[in-house]
């Protein structure tokens, strides 16, 4: 179980990179914002995947 958790932590955290990475490549401010949203969403996802992992 800890395992899988760790796999999807992971795959959160790229997620997030990816999409921070996309919001420094967008021109325009709302498709900044956006990517900026979605990466942050990542982020939070993944801390609460860790903080399951630790109980």
């Amino acid at each position: 179980m800890v395992e899988q958790f760790q796999t999807i932590k992971n795959d959160l955290l790229a997620l997030q990179k990816f999409w921070g990475t996309e919001a420094l490549g967008r021109r325009d401010e709302a498709g900044i914002e956006y990517a900026k949203g979605v990466s942050y969403g990542f982020k939070i996802a993944a801390a609460i995947i860790e903080t399951k992992e630790q109980k």
